[in-house]
Formats: C-alpha cells, structure tokens, sequence
C-alpha cells in the first residue's frame, strides 16, 4: 500500500542519512590522527627530544617516541689503550715484586696478550676467572685489564689467608671454585714461605696427574667449568699439571675477531664480588661493570692509572 511504501521509504533515508553522519565523522577522525601526524613530523630535533609521549585525538592511537641512545661508556680496558696511544712511554707502575716498572705502552701490550691469549683458548665472554694472586703482583693488574678486553667476570680470592691457615685457606679455595663456577683459576707459584701450587694439588687433585703438555683437555668432576689452572711462575718441572701463564701470552692482534659481534662498553660486567663470611668462607655477591669498578675505587692502581698518576707497588714474593 502507498502507506507502506512510505514507511520503507522513510526507514531508507533515515539509514543514508545515519551512514552519511558515520562517514563523516570517520572523516573528521581520519583528518584529525592526520593532522596530529603532521604535528609530529614538523617537529625539529630538540621537540623530538623533550617529547615522549604522544596521543592522538579521538582516543585513536598512542605512540611513544625515543631518541636513540648516546654513544656507550669506554671499557676500562678502552681507556687504557686510549691513553696507551697517547702517552705510550708515559710511567705509571712500578713493582717491587720482580722490579719491573711498566709505562702505558707496556701494560697495555701485556694485558691485550692475556685477553687474545684466553680467547683463543676458546673462552667467551661472560666466562668467570678467579685470582688467587696478591694484590700487589703485577700479574694481577694485567688480568684485571685483560677481563676488562675480553669481557670476562674476574673474582679475587685473597691467598694470604694461607700464611696462618693452611686449611683454612684450601676449603676458601675450593668454596669460591664452586660458587663462581670459575672457567679459569690463577695462581702465584708461592709466597711468604707457603707453595700455592702444593695447595691447588690438595684442593684440585687432578693436577697432580694430569699433563698439559700431551694435549688434551683438562677436566674435574669436582669443578666440572674449571678448564685451565694457570700459574704465574716460570720453571714448568712438578707443575705439568698447571699452564704457565706466560704460555698465554699471544700478541696476535685478532682481538676484535675474536671477540665477534660482542661490544665491550662501560656497562659490561667485570667484577665479581666475593664476600667473607663469619666462617672463613667466600660466598658470591654483586657484580659490577666497568663503570661501577671506576666509580668505586676497587682497584687502586687502576684508578691511579686512568688519572694518568705514578704508583710505586710494595710487596715481594718468593718463587720456587
């Protein structure tokens, strides 16, 4: 009926009209999110800057924008190659122990030896080391440098517990082997009348039968990542079981290659704590970075070095 027909008529133009106010609100949306694109774009490098966040109108999208991150912190190890380049001939340490006295150029060759040395042991980054060597040989400070390099996590481990405490000292040993999973233990030969290497044999008996020299692969069930215990003396004969440290020394140059893709900045791990408990024993505590190695002063000589001062390090030792 014509009454009908008008009802349907009725009812199509109120949906043309209903889809017309659809579209043109999705316009108005549309050239809004547009517009707030533009604003954005218009933006110069200082607005982009303070800007973080951003949302659109109309509910639409929210979109925060960063800038891209400054350039990293240097190593320590970066450092010292810097001033190394600069001031190569330039003192900075002199050792009672062994009377060496080294310039930029000397410790810094020594310590990228080390690290090319290990890596080319097959060691990656982010591999533990633990020293048991004193703090005043200049073994110490060239592998505090080298971990630097490399990117590994060095943890130290005071031996002169053993001047009074013999046993003591080997169940400190063997605690912080365990807890540190230590890819690689240093050790002096001996100092003030005790024989370090004697104790290595006590805590890790496998040293006392194994033999570098015939080439194969060093293992212990005890310390199932401990790959290589290094001494730092000279004379191999009763000590096959042990790698020369000098025998890691590569001055090879490759140190780049080795490392890969690895970046080393000042924000890389570098120095596990080892804490002394009321038993005598080590337990693990915070790493910190290179930057956090600096700016607490933990190794003196290092810092000293940076600053581009002299250090005179006292203390001997006594080798077999």
């Amino acid at each position: 009926s014509s009454k009908e027909f008008m009802m349907i008529g009725h009812a199509r133009c109120g949906m043309a009209l209903s889809r017309s106010a659809s579209l043109l609100t999705s316009q108005k949306t549309i050239k809004q999110s547009f517009s707030g694109v533009r604003s954005i774009l218009s933006l110069n490098h200082l607005d982009v800057e303070k800007l973080t966040q951003r949302k659109f109108s109309q509910g639409i999208s929210t979109r925060v924008i960063s800038t891209p991150d400054a350039s990293p912190s240097p190593s320590i190890g970066q450092l010292v190659a810097s001033l190394a380049e600069k001031f190569p001939n330039m003192d900075v340490l002199r050792y009672d122990h062994k009377n060496v006295k080294w310039s930029f150029k000397h410790i810094d060759h020594y310590a990228d030896c080390v690290a090319i040395g290990l890596l080319e042991q097959g060691l990656q980054p982010g591999d533990a080391m633990l020293s048991w060597l004193p703090k005043h040989f200049c073994e110490q400070h060239v592998l505090q440098l080298a971990c630097s390099k490399a990117g590994f996590i060095l943890y130290e481990l005071d031996p002169s517990q053993a001047i009074n405490d013999k046993e003591g000292a080997k169940k400190a040993l063997k605690k912080a082997l365990e807890d540190t999973e230590a890819t690689c233990l240093f050790s002096q030969e001996a100092g003030d009348s005790v024989n370090y290497v004697q104790l290595c044999r006590e805590v890790i008996p496998e040293i006392r039968i194994f033999d570098f020299q015939k080439g194969m692969p060093f293992f212990t069930p005890r310390f199932p990542n401990l790959r290589f215990p290094i001494h730092t003396g000279f004379e191999m004969n009763g000590k096959e079981g042990m790698l020369a440290l000098k025998h890691l020394v590569v001055p090879s140059g490759e140190m780049n290659n080795l490392l890969g893709d690895v970046k080393i900045s000042g924000e890389t791990p570098l120095r596990g704590e080892l804490k002394i408990g009321s038993d005598g024993l080590p337990m693990k505590g915070a790493i910190l970075s290179n930057n956090g190695v600096i700016k607490a002063q933990i190794w003196p000589e290092i810092s000293a070095m940076i600053e581009k001062k002299y250090t005179e390090v006292e203390g001997v030792g006594v080798v077999f």
